[in-house]
């Protein structure tokens, strides 16, 4: 059997994670397969051969992306080095946008397939984005179900996979009334924490004043170090490795707030970021909401609190709504629920692998 050449290009943590788990789908559909590319520890623990480290691109924010300019300019160019000189059969960027859609222009140019791994998010904001996926890939493969509709309107050949945390995480638990243990979940960079975490705090100190026997859990995000954390958080607060049992949660926006709506978590959404990157995204985010189960949803099922509406009274507020009100946080629980069948059950790894497999 001819030896298959694949190229993927990861630039994030959860990328990588979700990545790793292709790569070795590939792994079990090809007798021969070469993979090598940019990607982090979980990729290359699959079997990858990683070129570029991921952190050379691990950037966030219109702000953090202009010191490193020149570097991520050289990667590009040695991922463009690494088209023309090992001719992969296909390319397979992994999200990253902003690098990996020149990726995919580049390879295309030079007549190798390309099958686009999670999207850009056109549909909240530079739309332009999926005419451009239409001339620079041979398919989008898209987590969230309302996707594929959205990017087959601009003539995209995309297809819904599924989303790799509905198999990663635990689903068979529920959060239960009355609430006994809170999930503090402020981000995943030391930036992000030092702007939420304060606030969510100060929130918690007021819901303790009135129910002092909740107890309060922070999951350390891989790649963050316990005790920095420690330092930053309260001493009555259970540092964990991962998500204990918990029944309600106060949760930065991003994939964080989602994976508490698949497991059925009640939980407040958080967001606030500088002033300049607010002020850009705020100029061009064309969405209702922020968090990814209102999006898909097209409802609030979880409170949103952004940028200046974001103080630790109104964080509170929102907490002790739950608390308080059982039929409110049985409504929320049944919201989840609702969204994790619209979810589906595939398993988008091994679909991935397929499509690989139709392309070729």
């Amino acid at each position: 059997m001819i030896r298959k050449r694949i190229l993927m290009v990861a630039g994030e943590a959860s990328a990588d994670r979700h990545a790793s788990k292709v790569i070795r789908s590939l792994q079990g559909v090809f007798e021969e397969v070469e993979i090598f590319g940019m990607g982090g520890p979980f990729m290359k623990a699959s079997g990858m051969e990683c070129c570029y480290g991921m952190d050379e691109l691990s950037v966030m924010g219109f702000s953090d992306v202009l010191p490193r300019i020149r570097r991520i300019h050289e990667v590009y160019k040695g991922i463009q080095r690494l088209i023309t000189s090992r001719k992969p059969d296909i390319v397979i960027p992994v999200d990253l946008p902003d690098f990996n859609m020149r990726v995919a222009r580049f390879a295309r140019k030079n007549n190798t397939k390309v099958l686009y791994y999670i999207a850009p998010q056109a549909w909240a904001w530079r739309s332009y984005r999926a005419g451009t996926l239409r001339e620079i890939t041979d398919g989008l493969a898209v987590i969230f179900p309302f996707e594929e509709e959205f990017f087959s309107g601009y003539g995209v050949n995309a297809r819904y996979v599924g989303h790799p945390l509905m198999e990663d995480l635990s689903l068979t638990e529920e959060a239960a009334w009355p609430v006994k243990r809170i999930a503090i979940l402020p981000g995943s960079r030391y930036h992000e924490i030092r702007q939420i975490l304060p606030i969510m705090l100060g929130a918690k100190h007021i819901v303790q004043e009135k129910y002092p026997d909740i107890t309060w859990h922070l999951p350390v995000a891989p790649g963050l170090d316990i005790n920095v954390i420690a330092g930053m958080a309260d001493n009555d607060i259970h540092l964990t490795e991962s998500l204990p049992r918990v029944d309600l949660a106060m949760v930065k926006s991003g994939t964080s707030c989602f994976e508490m709506a698949i497991q059925c978590i009640p939980a407040v959404i958080c967001y606030r970021t500088s002033a300049f990157n607010y002020l850009l995204a705020r100029s061009f985010v064309k969405t209702r909401f922020i968090g990814m189960p209102n999006i898909i949803m097209g409802k609030a099922i979880a409170p949103e609190l952004i940028q200046d509406e974001l103080n630790e009274k109104a964080l509170a507020k929102e907490l002790l709504k739950y608390i308080t009100d059982r039929s409110l946080f049985l409504d929320a629980v049944a919201d989840c629920k609702n969204l994790r069948e619209r979810m589906g059950d595939q398993r988008s790894d091994q679909e991935v692998a397929r499509w690989v497999t139709e392309l070729l």
